[in-house]
C-alpha cells in the first residue's frame, strides 16, 4: 500500500494485486488450448501422388506416352432443392424428397457407375452456395458407401 497524505487522506499510489488476474489468464488460456476447434482437424486424402525425385537422367529422354481414352466427368451438384446427377454431358435431376436429397437414387446410379467404370474411384461434387452443409457430408458418405472414396468438391 502507499504512503498516507499528510492531510489524513488516502493515498493516491495504490498498487495493484495483478497476481489473481494473471492466475486467471494463465487458467483461460490453458482451457482455450485444450478447447481449441484446430485440434479436431483432419486431413482430407485428395488421392495426389505424393512428390518424388525424378532419378533419370538428363541426358534420357522419356519413352512418349501412348494416347489415354477421354476420361468420363462423374458429377454430382446439390441444389437447395435438386440433385442434378452427370456423366459428362448426359445430366439427371433429382427432386429432394422430404426436403433430404434423394440419396436412393444416387446410390442406384452410383451402382450403374460402378458397373460401368470398375476401376473408377473418383467423383465431383457441385455444391450450390445456399445448400446446407449436411447435405454435403450426407452425399459424401453416399460416395464413400457407394465405393466412390475420392471426391472433389467445388462450389457453384
Amino acid at each position: 500500500m502507499g504512503a498516507s497524505m499528510p492531510g489524513g487522506g488516502k493515498s493516491a499510489n495504490a498498487e495493484l494485486n495483478l497476481v489473481p488476474f494473471i492466475d486467471l489468464f494463465s487458467a483461460l488460456i490453458c482451457f482455450l488450448l485444450m478447447t481449441a476447434a484446430w485440434n479436431n482437424l483432419e486431413s482430407i486424402d485428395t488421392g495426389a501422388p505424393p512428390k518424388s525425385i525424378d532419378l533419370r537422367d538428363d541426358n534420357e529422354q522419356p519413352a512418349p506416352t501412348p494416347p489415354q481414352k477421354p476420361k468420363v466427368a462423374l458429377t454430382v451438384t446439390l441444389y437447395v432443392d435438386r440433385l442434378d446427377i452427370g456423366e459428362d454431358n448426359k445430366i439427371q435431376t433429382f427432386r429432394h424428397v422430404r426436403g433430404n436429397p434423394d440419396f436412393a437414387a444416387l446410390t442406384r446410379q452410383l451402382s450403374e457407375w460402378r458397373k460401368k467404370y470398375p476401376d473408377r474411384k473418383d467423383v465431383l461434387l457441385s455444391t450450390e452456395n445456399r445448400a446446407p452443409y449436411k447435405h454435403l457430408i450426407s452425399l459424401m458418405d453416399t460416395f464413400i458407401a457407394g465405393e466412390f472414396p475420392e471426391v472433389g468438391i467445388t462450389l457453384n
